[in-house]
């Protein structure tokens, strides 16, 4: 992913306040120590002081250079003996008095060897997915709280009712989120009127697949269209930072497609990122208040085509649970 400026200067921050705060322990650890162990604080002392002895015995020259360079390593080595004794006796570890950092491997500055460090990418990718999911209720939803009780038993014309037909789909999505792999052909297209649960089970398969550890992306079509929209017209120069991310997340999921405004743009957008996920097999759920026949007269053929061939239909039955849920209270 490409991040702005923006971002960058958060994930820094953050870095910058983790070094400060490990350095912050890391000196009231010394402090305490030192009002306990006197002695410790003079090793201390000395051992910055044979630093300076080093560079002093080095620029004086003469043929006692090798002797008096010795003579300053042998007590440096001895004085950091004392210490690691005075530590040993006091039962802490040899590096109680060093700064413990969040990442071992760049000390919290961000960066190795001008690459930059696994743990600034993770802090970079977290946040670019939390502002994309601030509107959302991830925490909201789960398949523990989905009601099947709320949908009929009667039976429809085919002799199903859409109690039997919601108990499928909730094995199915409880499957989905079980079994879930960045890599794969799942992809789930939810049609049904407004209040049948596709919001609920969406969620739901959201906050177990974020509890793997997997990136999630979720929203309504119209506002992620919108930020990317606006990303494409009104940030010259900028990478597209809301398309990139629809793109390349691991599980991404669009709700209530319709309701957004249908141009050419926004039509082909969802073409390219339908297309581009089938394509890398990244999984996808795209839910819909609309019927197919609406959906085929409102977005090109090749749109509904490829969510027809490659997405497993899930049609919603029942009365709106909400209207139900308002009417109990």
């Amino acid at each position: 992913m490409s991040y702005s400026k923006e971002l960058f200067e958060y994930a820094l921050g953050i870095l910058n306040q983790r070094r400060n705060d490990a350095k912050a322990k890391a000196s009231a650890r010394k402090t305490e120590l030192y009002r306990h162990l006197p002695r410790l604080r003079e090793i201390e002392n000395e051992l910055a002081g044979t630093g300076m002895e080093l560079v002093h015995a080095v620029m004086a020259g003469g043929k006692d250079t090798k002797e008096a360079v010795a003579a300053v390593k042998s007590k440096n080595l001895t004085l950091q003996q004392e210490r690691a004794a005075l530590l040993h006796h006091a039962g802490v570890e040899a590096n109680y008095l060093e700064p413990v950092f969040v990442c071992a491997k760049c000390k919290d500055e961000g960066y190795i060897s001008g690459t930059m460090c696994d743990c600034m990418e993770k802090i970079l990718r977290d946040e670019k997915l939390r502002r994309l999911n601030s509107t959302s209720s991830l925490s909201l939803s789960s398949f523990s709280n989905f009601r099947l009780d709320y949908y009929p038993t009667a039976a429809d014309n085919n002799g199903i009712s859409p109690r039997k037909r919601m108990e499928d789909i909730f094995k199915l999505c409880q499957q989905f989120a079980a079994g879930f792999d960045e890599r794969c052909d799942k992809n789930l297209l939810m049609l049904g009127a407004t209040g049948l649960g596709k919001t609920h089970l969406s969620l739901a398969i959201a906050s177990e697949v974020i509890a793997k550890g997997y990136e999630v992306i979720y929203g309504s079509v119209q506002d992620l269209f919108r930020r990317a929209e606006d990303e494409k017209f009104s940030r010259e120069g900028t990478s597209y930072d809301t398309l990139e991310a629809l793109l390349e997340c691991d599980l991404l999921i669009l709700d209530d497609l319709g309701s957004e405004f249908v141009t050419s743009f926004t039509t082909a957008m969802l073409y390219n990122i339908i297309n581009t996920r089938i394509n890398h097999r990244k999984p996808t759920i795209i839910s819909t208040n609309l019927p197919f026949k609406e959906l085929d007269s409102q977005y090109a053929d090749r749109v509904v085509s490829r969510m027809i061939g490659n997405y497993n239909v899930l049609q919603f039955q029942g009365n709106d649970i909400r209207r139900i849920m308002l009417s109990a209270r």
